[in-house]
């Protein structure tokens, strides 16, 4: 009975007060985007009775008892506007796809997909290094005693590929890459800051390095083989450094071209959790093989040469590249921490994890978290706690073996690897308003931009938000979806379970018109991302997403 007399009291209050109704609508419920807010005023206290939540946030109704925090989540359902399938189409409807497109389909399907900006790097980078070597193989073939063509320099050209490929996977180096580029001011020319937004694309100088550098290896065994094959053929034994340089040179060719061929983005997709094991440890001993390798070579070269084994190491480029190469492997391992995380279970799809160990970190960054370091990592996107509190949560979502046993079994502490490092969503800064684009825990990366306040971040962008996901306030829990109705009023929050996937990309392209954004940024899984950002680019607007070597 005190219940009923609290919700009676509650909208007599509210009808006393002399404001618009869509504030006093907004007083309630102050995340709510309603159509028709005069109709859902009126319907305040059935709202009301079916939220279980009062005005300050208290529970109104005694006879409801929570079992669970899945099940107080699923309470807010009608509280929070949710697209149905009429809405949809009426938005779709009021900017539709252009016809034109079909008559560029291949086109664009070479521009946008099979030369994308991660491609064109790689075939820079591959082509650069390939004349190189037509240069030198030539004049090897031309001189055969050629003072440039030797076994030496094709050694260096090899380390260095291989130490640009490491260095592009290091965290600061990413970090500088994401800052000079999101630093040019939003008032540039769109040309420019199209190209900058695609600073994300760097992965395609890691592999083209990779893959370049594994090119010069081969040519560099071919070199020594050749070398100990003219020495067994005079009669002249092997010394031990020509034994240990033709083992270590074998082996470490083997693991490189097991390393490529494993990198290959099918092969990756389809054996993932395989392909971080052995791109860890067959390059770890990669690494180990190629300084063994190194220290042979200069041994040899200080007993023929009768000079200083130190002075000759000094003066060899390989050995400078494997100091950088191997700091640079090493130096994520100093940054190991066993970190206590508070574990905040949303439903049986999702969980949040929450961290205090900084008292505040940047907008759109991401950690890597394991509980075992030796075996794999995982990298989330960090989410500011929007209450002023020190610390940052990360949004998971069950997407994996891994991601599935932190939901199922949740612990109070875990790994975190290295330094918290930019991600896709921080080139949102280069433009002065932007689409938003999320399916299912995709909003969390989002979040680390949505929910940051301006003054925090000075030219963060307004923005259109829209969300797609399966029950995404009984999935997600209300929290994320004020997150997303503070950051955007009028934000498109679709339900998967009711209205199906729908046509993400006419929902997509219809709002970005609509909203006069500059540039619309993609957060999915990688099937729909490229569907969307490929999409959006063929009908001529500015799209980005996380690619599968972000």
């Amino acid at each position: 009975m005190s219940a009923v007399v609290e919700e009676k009291s509650l909208v007599n209050s509210l009808a006393q007060v002399k404001c618009p109704p869509a504030t006093m609508a907004e007083n309630i419920f102050p995340a709510a985007h309603f159509v028709d807010k005069k109709q859902h005023l009126d319907n305040v206290p059935q709202l009301l009775e079916k939220s279980d939540y009062s005005l300050d946030g208290k529970r109104t109704r005694t006879d409801v008892i929570r079992s669970s925090a899945i099940s107080s989540a699923a309470s807010f359902d009608l509280t929070y506007p949710i697209a149905t399938q009429a809405e949809l189409d009426a938005i779709q409807r009021q900017h539709p796809l252009p016809a034109n497109i079909q008559s560029r389909t291949f086109w664009n399907r070479f521009r946008y997909q099979l030369f994308s900006t991660y491609r064109r790097l790689f075939t820079l980078i591959f082509t650069l290094n390939a004349v190189a070597l037509i240069i030198f193989l030539a004049q090897l073939r031309h001189d055969r005693n050629s003072s440039v063509a030797t076994p030496a320099n094709s050694a260096t050209a090899a380390a260095a590929n291989f130490c640009i490929g490491v260095l592009m996977r290091n965290e600061h180096m990413v970090n500088c890459l994401f800052r000079i580029a999101c630093s040019i001011p939003v008032s540039s020319p769109m040309w420019i800051r199209r190209y900058a937004a695609k600073i994300y694309c760097y992965g395609g100088v890691h592999s083209g390095c990779g893959v370049s550098g594994t090119m010069w290896y081969l040519t560099f065994c071919g070199l020594v083989f050749n070398q100990i094959a003219s020495t067994l053929r005079n009669g002249a034994g092997l010394s031990w450094e020509d034994r240990a340089l033709a083992a270590t040179t074998a082996i470490t060719i083997l693991l490189l071209i097991f390393i490529v061929a494993f990198a290959h983005p099918h092969v990756r997709m389809k054996i993932h959790n395989h392909f971080e094991t052995i791109h860890r440890y067959a390059g770890w001993t990669a690494i180990a093989c190629l300084w063994l390798q190194t220290f042979s070579l200069v041994a040899s070269n200080s007993k023929s040469s009768h000079r200083s084994f130190g002075l000759i190491l000094i003066r060899t480029p390989p050995f400078w590249f494997l100091v950088a190469i191997t700091l640079c492997i090493i130096y994520p391992w100093t940054r190991l921490r066993w970190r206590k995380v508070r574990v905040e279970e949303l439903s049986d799809h999702a969980t949040r994890l929450h961290f205090d160990y900084l008292d505040k970190i940047e907008s759109c960054h991401g950690v890597r978290l394991t509980h075992n370091p030796f075996k794999e990592t995982h990298s989330f996107a960090t989410i500011p706690n929007d209450n002023g509190e020190k610390g940052f949560s990360a949004l998971i979502s069950n997407a994996g073996d891994w991601t599935n046993d932190i939901i199922r079994s949740p612990r109070q502490h875990i790994f975190v690897k290295g330094a918290p490092t930019l991600g896709v969503m921080r080139v949102a800064l280069l433009f002065k308003k932007i689409l938003v684009v999320a399916t299912g825990s995709g909003i969390g990366p989002c979040l680390s931009l949505l929910q940051t306040p301006p003054e925090d971040l000075p030219r963060r962008p307004e923005m259109r938000v829209v969300w797609s996901a399966q029950n995404p306030i009984s999935t997600y829990r209300k929290n994320v979806v004020e997150a997303v109705y503070r950051a955007d009023r009028n934000a498109v929050i679709v339900d998967t379970k009711q209205t199906g996937r729908g046509n993400l990309l006419a929902l997509s392209y219809s709002l970005y018109a609509e909203s006069g954004a500059e540039a619309a940024v993609v957060i999915s899984n990688p099937v729909v991302t490229r569907k969307v950002v490929h999409g959006l680019e063929a009908y001529g607007v500015p799209a980005f997403g996380a690619i599968f070597d972000s």
